[in-house]
């Protein structure tokens, strides 16, 4: 199920100008005045539960020169809530992740897989421990499957959780003023650098609030942005995101997420036997890595990667997600998910940009930062 943004009327009539002053001095004999130039704000589905997201305001240049230089406003609509309650609300939760939360303070976060007994990836979850709840902030898409999942394990737990999506909204603000910014506005949560490989800040908001927060936020100087922008962003740091670049048929270990999402110090939990059978054997049978690519040129998301410049056998990957990179100097940027005996560091695969194919070098993914063992 998914619930409309309460920002689609706002940022539907949301029309940033660009000016452009004309000097009659300088243009002898031209029209005097001011030239503005209206952009219409663009949307984009998220997934198949008809969800809808801000792909741009009109200007992604810009946008992208928010997330970079200043900060960026994100209406973020893609994002489900669960909170749990009760006395093991924390030892359940901690069960039920491959991350270790028991010892998770007041106020800390971690992220953190769900997986099932067979050990594949069901949610990709930020988990906040708050004085009186835990709050799960994870992707709109699997919230029904997840509290589905979570009935079949509640035994003699003081534990309850209640999907609260339909009255809390999510926005991002992304860059490196965000936090100077926002200041404190209420359910100021850290944004974790590793879900989009940026600093940031999330705030969980009322519904009935949702409107007044953003414009007050667009008032101090918070330009809203668009996926095409912030997607941009992650792309370019090695962050992948569960959906996109791997899914329910995907094992921990084929993320290459392992640091920041899985602990091998805690207790058990669901799915744990395979998570360290692949763990000790070595490799998983394919992960997530980039590509460098060797031309100006940009493969599209599903592009299959071959061995050798013929195209021909079977494919060695895919590409899962793909933009040019600013900060690359306009190089794209690539993440694939590649069988294991190819996904090793300066290997070189190949890719149809259209009906050439061109090469590329595997690279590690760069956003993940090492979490204490």
């Amino acid at each position: 199920m998914s619930y409309p943004s309460p920002l689609q009327s706002k940022l539907e009539s949301y029309k940033p100008e660009i000016g452009q002053h004309h000097d009659e001095a300088s243009r002898e004999g031209a029209a005097t005045g001011e030239y503005h130039s209206q952009l219409l704000c663009e949307f984009l589905p998220w997934g198949d539960s008809g969800c809808e997201v801000l792909a741009t305001t009109g200007i992604v240049e810009l946008e992208y020169a928010a997330i970079q230089k200043s900060a960026g406003l994100f209406d973020a609509p893609c994002r489900g809530t669960i909170e749990l309650r009760g006395k093991d609300r924390l030892s359940f939760i901690d069960r039920m992740t491959t991350q270790k939360l028991n010892d998770l303070a007041v106020g800390e976060y971690r992220l953190a897989f769900v997986i099932n007994r067979k050990g594949s990836v069901i949610a990709d979850v930020v988990v906040r421990n708050l004085q009186d709840r835990v709050l799960l902030d994870l992707d709109i898409t699997v919230t029904e499957q997840l509290c589905n999942h979570f009935k079949s394990y509640i035994v003699m737990d003081d534990v309850t959780f209640e999907d609260t999506t339909p009255s809390t909204h999510w926005l991002w603000c992304v860059g490196p003023q965000a936090l100077s910014i926002v200041g404190d506005v209420q359910e100021t949560y850290a944004l974790p650098h590793d879900l989009l490989g940026i600093d940031g800040v999330a705030i969980a908001v009322g519904v009935d609030q949702v409107v007044e927060v953003w414009q007050s936020l667009v008032d101090k100087g918070l330009r809203p942005i668009g996926w095409y922008s912030l997607n941009m962003a992650r792309i370019e740091n090695g962050a992948a995101i569960f959906l996109i670049d791997f899914d329910c048929e995907n094992l921990p270990h084929e993320t290459n997420l392992i640091p920041s999402r899985v602990r091998f110090d805690k207790g058990c939990y669901l799915g744990q036997e395979i998570v360290a059978r692949v763990e000790n054997l070595g490799k998983p049978k394919r992960i997530l890595m980039k590509l460098q690519m060797k031309t100006d040129d940009l493969p599209i998301a599903g592009a299959q990667l071959w061995e050798d410049d013929s195209g021909k056998g079977t494919p060695v990957g895919v590409v899962t997600s793909s933009a040019i990179s600013p900060k690359g100097g306009g190089q794209p940027a690539v993440i694939a998910m590649i069988g294991k005996k190819h996904a090793m560091q300066n290997t070189g695969l190949h890719v149809y940009v259209g009906s050439e194919l061109v090469e590329g070098t595997v690279t590690p993914l760069t956003s993940v930062k090492e979490y204490p063992k």
